[in-house]
This record gives C-alpha cells, sequence and structure tokens, in this order.
C-alpha cells in the first residue's frame, strides 16, 4: 500500500519526531488563534487525525520475524520424531545385516560349500604326481 498522505506532503513545512510532537505544536498553534477561530480549526485537523488513523489501521500488520514460536516447536518435535524412528528403523537394519553378513563361521562354511570342492579339482587336476619306492 502507497502512503496516502504523501501526496499532500510539502517541503515548504517542517516535520516532528512523531505524531504525538507534531500534535501538540498544532495545538499550540491553534490555542495562540483568535477563539472564534480555534473550533473550526480544531475540527480540521481531528478530521485529518481521524482519516490519518484509519488508513493507518488498514494496513496489514509487519509480518513477524522469523517462524513463530509454536511453529518452532512443532519442528523440533518433528526433527526428534524423525531422529528416533531413524535411529531404531536404522538400527534395527544394521543389528540385521551385521547377523547375517559377519556371520564369519557360517560364511566359510557357505564359501567351502559352494567352492572348495572346485577349488580343490582344479589344483589336483593340474597336479603331476611321481611316486618312487626304495
Amino acid at each position: 500500500m502507497t502512503n496516502p498522505f504523501r501526496k499532500h506532503a510539502s517541503n515548504l513545512f517542517a516535520t516532528r519526531d512523531d505524531v504525538d510532537s507534531a500534535v501538540d505544536y498544532a495545538n499550540t498553534l491553534i490555542n495562540s488563534l483568535p477563539s472564534d477561530y480555534r473550533a473550526a480549526t480544531m475540527t480540521a485537523i481531528m478530521v485529518l487525525i481521524n482519516t490519518a488513523a484509519a488508513e493507518f489501521d488498514k494496513v496489514p500488520p509487519a509480518a513477524p520475524a522469523g517462524p513463530s514460536p509454536e511453529r518452532l516447536v512443532l519442528v523440533e518435535l518433528i526433527r526428534a520424531e524423525i531422529e528416533n524412528w531413524a535411529s531404531e528403523e536404522l538400527e534395527g537394519k544394521m543389528t540385521d545385516w551385521a547377523q547375517s553378513e559377519l556371520d564369519i563361521d557360517q560364511n566359510i562354511e557357505n564359501w567351502a560349500d559352494n567352492n572348495l570342492d572346485d577349488k580343490i579339482q582344479d589344483a589336483i587336476g593340474n597336479m603331476e604326481a611321481t611316486v618312487s619306492f626304495r
């Protein structure tokens, strides 16, 4: 939203540090006027202030910087749950793998059952032996 008052601003006049200071300054000037002019001038100033307040209320509040505390808690709960699930799942899979792959005696027996006969036959098939008696 653009500032609806900017087009009415003029460098011919000063500004104040904040709205309260500007209102105090306006009241000082109004009170210095002859009493016949004060009501009309105060009415004009208050119409302007009421309009400015109404326009300001239309501006949506700025989004908070960063995630809300509720979102941070939710993200942490989800992260912890995923970490817990992953560690349990990973631990189970590693245990299963270790039991099946790291049973050295069983692995040697399996290799021997599947390979030893062929290796012995290959070694014997290429041997030449000479037997002599005395």
